[in-house]
């Protein structure tokens, strides 16, 4: 078991926990056959998401303005294809053989957590290309702000106004409670991975690829190495050349990883670290279980109302 430098830190979440109360269920009430501390299934997720987005376009047409509803992100569908994820490095051979670096290779953005909201405009008017501060301001409102902090001192924040907290406090009744607890429970795969790369197995793993990637003509120390390596080259080249060589590259680090035991060594460092992570977060993620199950029957009754129309 690898000795790690850095122990799970410690954050202050900025939210009172309260526990809810039991409630009896009603003889007209349908029976939930999941433990009440069970995680959601993904269709339950994806209702409460639907709802949520109802509730928004209901607030913005209120005001005047139009509002498209997001549908749940699926984030199965294409697993196998450009726009599969790999957090460290590519590990699949046969993948980089066809997609080279895929989506990944692509530089990210970055968007805030509550940024993808679309097609702003006035009820009756075409939507304009980009949101006005005026449609901005109405669906996240302004002034006084629900906020978390994650270990490293990463805060993330939301305001308590504007018609997207007005959805979630008809949904879930405290943001303050659910805020926190949802931005805590999106962001564990971050934190696992900031363990895993601390970790001393993650540093023996990546010397360990960097030997492999010399033997295949590459003297970087490390996959972004490698990839920066690859921007270097390709400037000048015809799209298919640069894909070619992008390819070569990608099949090396996925190569690199399997044959130096590196890939291995992520899947056990991630199987060390997650149940760890979790447990130091356990209060936050149970509250969101709790709050989010809570939300279910009233996410049915907003979703049996049409969406408005202009």
């Amino acid at each position: 078991m690898g000795r790690t430098k850095r122990a799970l830190g410690s954050t202050a979440v900025t939210a009172a926990v309260l526990l809810l109360g039991a409630c009896a269920a009603t003889p007209t009430a349908p029976a939930d056959p999941a433990p009440a501390g069970a995680p959601l299934s993904a269709a339950q997720k994806a209702t409460l998401h639907r709802a949520e987005e109802r509730l928004v376009h209901r607030c913005m047409h209120d005001q005047g303005w139009t509002y498209r509803e997001t549908p749940p992100d699926d984030r199965t569908a294409d697993d196998r294809g450009p726009g599969r994820s790999f957090p460290y490095l590519v590990t699949d051979v046969a993948w980089a053989e066809k997609y080279g670096y895929g989506d990944a290779f692509t530089p990210a953005t970055g968007t805030a957590p509550d940024g993808d909201r679309a097609a702003p405009g006035r009820t009756g008017r075409a939507a304009p290309a980009r949101p006005s501060a005026d449609w901005t301001r109405a669906l996240y409102g302004t002034g006084r702000q629900v906020s978390v902090e994650l270990p490293g001192g990463r805060r993330l924040s939301t305001s308590d106004r504007g018609c997207l907290a007005s959805a979630r406090k008809t949904l879930y009744g405290d943001l303050a409670r659910w805020f926190p607890a949802r931005r805590v429970s999106d962001n564990i795969d971050v934190l696992v991975r900031q363990h895993v790369r601390d970790d001393d197995d993650f540093e023996a793993g990546i010397a360990a690829w960097s030997r492999c990637a010399r033997t295949h003509g590459h003297d970087v120390a490390s996959p972004g190495a490698l990839r920066a390596e690859l921007d270097r080259r390709t400037p000048g080249s015809t799209p298919a050349e640069a894909h070619a060589q992008e390819v070569r590259t990608a099949v090396v680090e996925a190569t690199c990883a399997r044959s130096s035991g590196l890939a291995r060594t992520l899947r056990q460092r991630e199987a060390y670290w997650r149940p760890r992570v979790r447990d130091r977060f356990r209060e936050e993620l149970d509250e969101l279980v709790r709050l989010e199950r809570a939300a279910l029957p009233e996410a049915a009754t907003v979703l049996r109302t049409p969406a408005p129309t202009p």
